[in-house]
């Protein structure tokens, strides 16, 4: 699927972006996020709880955030399913996993706003210690520091060059 095909919609496009940001070997390689379902769980989240928080501050779009939700919670499904997981225990591990989204959800929102007005990483760093630091690899050495400085400069950099939510395709915003 062609990420610029005109007859795809936009919050298709959005999503494979988010997708495709979340696959950077810079998570797993030098932050080491563990590479299994949860490492990719949670760094999808953040990122995609960059891009809900962008469109809430700059285009209020609850349509288009709904949408965006919509089809997450339509690739997990997909995902577990690819997994293995019996019909059975899909909506459950979906309750699971939607319980977790809006938990983090709403403290990187938290996070992004304490990053946007006062330039303060304290939130973030917690939230990403909690969050991803307890699920990555055991054996390395999680890099917190650096993934709340990539955040940092995302958001950053959102703020100041996002003018419509297109723009994501324009300016290379996670560019590590």
């Amino acid at each position: 699927m062609s990420l610029f095909n005109n007859t795809e919609n936009l919050e298709n496009k959005i999503y494979y972006k988010i997708i495709n940001i979340s696959r950077n070997p810079f998570f797993f390689d030098t932050c080491n996020v563990s590479d299994d379902f949860e490492g990719r769980f949670e760094v999808l989240v953040i990122n995609f709880s960059i891009i809900l928080w962008i469109i809430k501050k700059k285009e209020e779009n609850e349509i288009l955030s709904q949408k965006l939700i919509d089809i997450f919670f339509e690739d997990m499904d997909a995902s577990l399913r690819e997994l293995g997981v019996s019909d059975l225990s899909v909506g459950k591990k979906i309750k699971v996993l939607a319980e977790n989204f809006y938990g983090r959800l709403s403290n990187y929102t938290q996070s992004f706003n304490k990053i946007s007005s006062q330039g303060n990483t304290d939130l973030l760093k917690k939230s990403i210690r909690k969050n991803i630091a307890t699920k990555s690899n055991s054996y390395k050495s999680f890099k917190t520091d650096k993934v709340s400085n990539y955040f940092y400069k995302v958001i950053k950099k959102f703020d100041n060059k996002l003018k419509k939510i297109e723009d994501i395709f324009v300016v290379d915003f996670f560019k590590v």
